[in-house]
């Protein structure tokens, strides 16, 4: 191979309609850090993300071992709101592991990410867990996944 390579994952996006409520779900609602979102509106960001006069609030959340990137964009004023569904090219979902999945599905539920249905026992490999998607604001996908 020649040339470039890829030496890691510096981040994940998600775009958010609303930065204080995403804050809250992931400061609040999962015990996560979140730096405090920040208004970018230098003209480079037009040029990263080819969005013209894209001014942009960006927050991070730390996950375990990854960053999470929160953007809500200010400008333009048109946007969409996403539709895809799981099985929809595009579709993107966080899958994080837990422990006390019972416990995190009930605290997501009172802060608007209600499971598909009731929480599954898998089996992959000889290894039992729980699992489940729960939907929440923006149509994100938040997975669970208990191992213990």
């Amino acid at each position: 191979m020649n040339g470039g390579q890829v030496l890691g994952v510096a981040h994940t996006g998600i775009t958010t309609s609303d930065m204080q409520r995403s804050v809250h779900f992931f400061r609040d609602i999962l015990g996560l850090p979140v730096t405090e979102p920040i208004l970018y509106t230098d003209r480079i960001f037009e040029r990263v993300t080819g969005i013209r006069d894209a001014n942009i609030r960006i927050a991070f959340v730390d996950l375990p071992g990854h960053k999470l990137e929160l953007l809500e964009y200010v400008r333009p004023e048109q946007r969409k709101m996403s539709t895809l569904r799981s099985c929809d090219s595009g579709h993107l979902h966080l899958s994080f592991l837990v422990n006390g999945i019972e416990d995190l599905v009930q605290r997501m539920r009172e802060g608007g990410f209600e499971p598909v249905g009731p929480i599954q026992q898998a089996e992959a490999e000889g290894t039992r867990f729980k699992v489940i998607y729960t939907i929440g604001a923006d149509n994100l996908v938040i997975e669970l996944m208990d191992f213990s």
